[in-house]
């Protein structure tokens, strides 16, 4: 308070005469000293001091499998969080549908490099944390190991075959994820769906069997890659807002660990729920 008093002190007689200056530049703060992950200085939880709340996310290691919607989106959050590492595994390529349904504006020349999604995105948010990792390749049952060293995972693959096999590494090892799904079809010209978040951790994984199936469906727009940005977005923040509240970040009074919201009646449904 007494260094913002000094500056609207000896910046008075300036403003007086030109209302339009101010003495805050908000000049950009590097990372010169290499003490956090970030670039430059994250000066927003400063500002909101929510530091020590946010320094509880420090140290994870944070695996996101699948760049598509909602990978991408998550991404776009993580970034922005003190985690350790960031790891990216998809074997895909980033191409021009893509581009509509992902956080940002891919340029031209970005989709004409045909780019891999992982090293796309590493290129992006490594603009802002400087540890993204990339893995330019699909999990699989001879690579699942690479998960193990993660401290929470994010499952963001659209094959139930390949999210049942990620999913039971996961419990078997104690690791503690949250798988994502979008499903929309299409009625009467409108469209119609839900988006889900299961979540589990080493001491909630029983009601897995329940939600996450061995079988691929064809009765699912998504398996058309009917995508909408808006509810990739969606997905995504109700799979970040879990992960933090597992991280102590948020409050939960109820603690569920499979949420589902609605498109056509606006409700989340929320369900497993642990007291």
């Amino acid at each position: 308070e007494k260094v913002k008093r000094y500056a609207d002190i000896i910046s008075a007689p300036a403003k007086y005469l030109d209302s339009s200056i101010s003495e805050k530049t908000f000049k950009v703060i590097a990372d010169n000293a290499n003490e956090t992950v970030f670039q430059y200085i994250d000066t927003n939880s400063s500002r909101a001091n929510i530091e020590i709340i946010n320094a509880k996310l420090e140290g994870q290691k944070i695996a996101i499998i699948g760049l598509g919607g909602t990978g991408a989106y998550i991404l776009d959050m993580v970034a922005k969080t003190p985690v350790k590492e960031i790891h990216l595994f998809d074997g895909d390529s980033f191409d021009q549908h893509n581009a509509f349904r992902s956080p940002g504006a891919a340029s031209m020349s970005d989709l004409d490099k045909n780019p891999g999604k992982a090293a796309y995105y590493q290129k992006l948010y490594s603009n802002m944390h400087k540890n993204i990792c990339v893995h330019d390749y699909y999990v699989k049952k001879k690579n699942l190991q690479e998960l193990d060293q993660m401290d929470y995972v994010f499952v963001c693959v659209d094959r139930n075959a390949a999210r049942k096999i990620i999913t039971d590494h996961l419990v078997n090892i104690g690791i503690s994820f949250s798988d994502v799904g979008l499903g929309v079809n299409v009625v009467d010209d409108k469209l119609i769906g839900a988006v889900r978040v299961t979540s589990a951790t080493r001491d909630k994984n029983d009601h897995l069997p329940l939600r996450i199936f061995s079988e691929d469906s064809d009765d699912n727009e998504y398996a058309t890659n009917i995508q909408i940005a808006e509810l990739n977005a969606l997905n995504a923040i109700f799979a970040i807002l879990k992960w933090k509240k597992i991280s102590g970040i948020y409050v939960d009074l109820e603690n569920e660990h499979h949420s589902s919201y609605s498109i056509g009646v606006s409700k989340i449904f929320n369900e497993d729920i642990t007291t």
